[in-house]
């Protein structure tokens, strides 16, 4: 019985582990880039961007 939760835990372990490095490897990087180029999250960086004043 021990030896089945061990296996049951370990598979739920590396299931997770692979979701979690796949999403992280293929879909993360493309979520930043679009967000980098998207217009409307460009305007709102330049309309929250706090002036820095000289003096």
């Amino acid at each position: 019985m021990k030896l089945i939760t061990k296996t049951f835990e370990m598979t739920v372990l590396a299931t997770f582990s692979v979701l979690f490095a796949g999403y992280a490897v293929f879909i993360y990087p493309f979520e930043k880039l679009s967000e980098k180029m998207s217009s409307e999250v460009r305007e709102k960086k330049l309309k929250y961007t706090p002036t820095v004043s000289q003096g």
